[in-house]
């Protein structure tokens, strides 16, 4: 592939014009002013448009797609109890599949190329998004009420387990595989420390929420003799490995220093945190002090897209208003959080940059847009301006998934008759109960 004559944001968030880019077996071949590329199998026109790493949405629960816009209205836990879990008692592995599929091309539309995801009926997560050529870390989020249950009895375990089988040792890496904790109050000491052990064991990153309310951090100190979420995990082990803790409104100082010391990642879902009242993380502060923060959507049920651009937007915005400061998250630190950082949460060293030698992962962005003109400041443009629609040209692994409205890797019409014919057969159930 030749991409010819486009603006290039580099490694450091630079914008370079005029650049051409070759793209070869999966990754970026060569960049610069002068290069060529003899006999290409694809040529671009770069003309006013703009090409930047894709996203990285590093907290989601894609089949909930199947649940968007699902008890509006109501408190969180008649939502939960009345909408949510029976919507989710009714969802079968192929139901799981195809809502995947749904949240993929809307992922790949808005230009995120890999996601972290929590959820159940796993394999059949992993194999939509494989199908659909995206990159994924997935996780089944586990938890048990009871403090003599079996960890490895867990049917989410045996699927961890069961998708580090099929997935290790294929060589494209596209699919990782994490350990998935739901949350304290959803677990005991028992399975915490399991988790713990055996990510350890294999090597894995833990994949958790933590301090999403207010509620949810008070009530765990209750229980636990003043323990905060990160301290009670800490104090059982979780921390000797890396873990991505999404949402993390509420930290304590003792909880920033845990999480700085063992380089544990945030993940930032401020839309969810605003429309589920939870609150707004201080991120700069988080920053300031040397945690790593990246960026995600939580599930359509509570966002209710999955429009990574519409994350970096709202948390800049956010953090100015919340904190009554204009200086803070300016563009180039979201667009990091987003996609370098976002990539090095997964454990993927080589993606989330445009340089010479890393996996070709990128978005191709349409600047001839009246909204997008003048561009006195590309990366403004870009956070404060720019819309999903924007996304001409979506890549992974050096791979067109997305281009102009298209998808190449999934049948649309296939998936949106089937995500509203289950729909309809889950609702007639949840009736019937």
């Amino acid at each position: 592939m030749l991409i010819k004559d486009i603006t290039v944001l580099n490694s450091n968030m630079e914008p370079l014009e005029h650049r051409n880019v070759v793209v070869k077996d999966g990754r970026f071949d060569s960049i610069g002013v002068d290069v060529v590329e003899k006999d290409p199998e694809m040529v671009i026109d770069g003309k006013n448009k703009l090409l930047m790493p894709g996203f990285y949405n590093t907290h989601c629960h894609v089949p909930m797609t199947l649940t968007r816009g699902l008890g509006e209205g109501l408190s969180l836990n008649d939502w939960l109890t009345k909408k949510m879990f029976p919507f989710e008692g009714n969802m079968t592995e192929e139901d799981c599949y195809y809502g995947a599929l749904l949240g993929a091309m809307e992922l790949m539309a808005g230009g995120c190329v890999s996601i972290s995801d929590m959820y159940f009926h796993v394999q059949d997560i992993a194999r939509a998004l494989y199908d659909a050529g995206m990159k994924a870390n997935i996780c089944h989020g586990l938890s048990s009420s009871d403090p003599h249950e079996r960890p490895e009895s867990l049917k989410g375990w045996r699927n961890t387990v069961s998708l580090l089988n099929e997935y290790r040792d294929k060589k494209d890496g596209r699919i990782r595989i994490d350990m998935g904790l739901h949350a304290e109050y959803t677990s005991t000491d028992n399975l915490v420390q399991a988790v713990a052990a055996f990510a350890k064991e294999q090597g894995l990153t833990v994949h958790t929420h933590i301090s999403e309310t207010k509620k949810e951090h008070e009530e765990c100190k209750l229980r636990h003799g003043g323990l905060t979420p990160v301290q009670y995990f800490y104090e059982r082990g979780m921390f000797e490995n890396p873990v991505l803790a999404a949402h993390c409104v509420w930290l304590e100082e003792r909880d920033k220093e845990i999480m700085r010391e063992r380089k544990a990642t945030v993940s930032h879902c401020i839309s969810s945190n605003l429309k589920l009242g939870s609150g707004v993380a201080p991120i700069s502060s988080y920053l300031n002090e040397g945690i790593r923060v990246v960026v995600a959507t939580d599930g359509a049920a509570s966002n209710n897209n999955l429009n990574v651009m519409e994350e970096i937007h709202l948390a800049s915005l956010a953090a100015k208003g919340a904190f009554l400061d204009p200086t803070l998250l300016p563009p180039q630190t979201v667009l990091e959080m987003a996609t370098v950082n976002g990539a090095e949460a997964q454990g993927r060293a080589d993606c989330g940059v445009i340089e010479t030698g890393k996996k070709a992962d990128f978005i191709i962005l349409d600047l001839d847009k009246p909204h997008l003109i003048p561009k006195h400041d590309i990366l403004a443009n870009v956070v404060y301006s720019a819309q999903a629609s924007d996304i001409y040209m979506t890549v992974i692994d050096g791979r067109v998934v997305y281009k102009e409205g298209e998808f190449l890797t999934i049948d649309r019409e296939r998936v949106q008759y089937e995500a509203d014919r289950r729909v309809k057969r889950i609702c007639s159930q949840m009736q019937g109960m």
